[in-house]
């Protein structure tokens, strides 16, 4: 059990902790000084794409300046290309995300546009760089993802029924507001090392989504075994965050899945226990892979498979 005093270390760890010395994949990119904005397009199907990796891009949502990197892959005209929007963790702005390069590489080979969402400069430790459990300010992101989506689509040829969200540690607890909100237009989540409000304010399921979540078992930052709260007056109105295992049930729970099948794997020696929920509305399924000498960072691989690879692998599975 989390005592007082450690529950505020690991919640300010998680808030403001740097996200580069957890993340052993790549290094900090160059960004451009200037921002590129969409370059409307009267009939984007029509249009072949050429590949363009990592562009700074703005966009106004709700009169706000909001930015993005944006990786297109070539493709011919009439290829309707899915989206794939990644959030990073608390302090991952000016970073990377986790296997970067090779999400890229991969969405040039599977034909998908990856998007590296960029949160706010000016939001304090209190509010959180993604804001969560549907609080008055949560809209602000909800809003950006969907703008995202909405300028893509004049700009490229997309297929909104594979709209599909990444998160890492603070990012990943943000996945799950698009989960819960935004499942009308988003076919499936997958996520690394993050939680959601054990109550939250609001979550129904207008659509189906499907969910992946992958988590460490030795996680000193987000707890799997334990729920726990955020430190008083910092991410005001979330409350208690679930346990791990708590969660997984929670949307098996809401998305009515009837079997559920539990195995573990042992792989380059860590034991991965993999927990698949079927037979589920809409054709979901909800899955999770717990690792159990397995920390905060992200991981190279899961269960013998390419993280990178495992997320798409599942993704793409799913439609809306």
């Amino acid at each position: 059990m989390v005592n007082v005093g450690q529950t505020f270390f690991l919640a300010l760890i998680l808030i403001t902790m740097p996200l580069a010395g957890c993340i052993n994949n790549d290094s900090s990119v160059d960004k451009p000084e200037k921002a590129e904005t969409l370059v409307e397009v009267q009939n984007p199907c029509a249009e072949p794409t050429q590949a363009n990796t990592q562009s700074l891009t703005a966009v106004f949502v709700d009169g706000e300046k909001r930015m993005f990197r944006l990786s297109i892959p070539s493709s011919d005209a009439g290829v309707r290309l899915p989206i794939v929007i990644a959030f990073h963790g608390g302090g991952g702005a000016d970073e990377d995300f986790p296997q970067q390069s090779q999400f890229d590489q991969l969405g040039e080979q599977e034909k998908f546009i990856m998007v590296y969402a960029i949160a706010e400069e000016d939001r304090t430790a209190a509010e959180g760089e993604w804001y969560l459990n549907t609080a008055a300010t949560s809209r602000d992101d909800n809003d950006f993802s969907e703008t995202i989506v909405d300028e893509l689509s004049k700009a490229y040829c997309i297929d909104e029924d594979r709209l599909y969200a990444i998160g890492y540690s603070l990012g990943s607890m943000y996945t799950y507001e698009i989960a819960c909100q935004l499942n009308h237009r988003f076919a499936a989540v997958t996520s690394f090392a993050g939680t959601m409000p054990v109550d939250p304010k609001s979550c129904n399921l207008s659509g189906s989504v499907a969910v992946l979540h992958i988590h460490g078992k030795l996680d000193y930052i987000v707890d799997y075994d334990e729920d726990w709260d955020w430190k008083e007056g910092e991410m005001e109105g979330v409350g208690t965050m679930s346990n791990i295992p708590g969660m997984i049930d929670f949307w098996a729970d809401l998305s009515n899945c009837e079997t559920e099948d539990t195995h573990a794997h042992l792989f380059d020696g860590d034991e991965a226990e993999h927990v698949i929920h079927s037979d589920c509305d809409g054709d979901v399924r909800i899955e999770h892979y717990g690792m159990e000498a397995q920390e905060h960072t992200w991981p190279n691989e899961v269960d013998g498979t390419a993280t990178y690879r495992l997320m798409w692998n599942y993704l793409s599975e799913f439609t809306n």
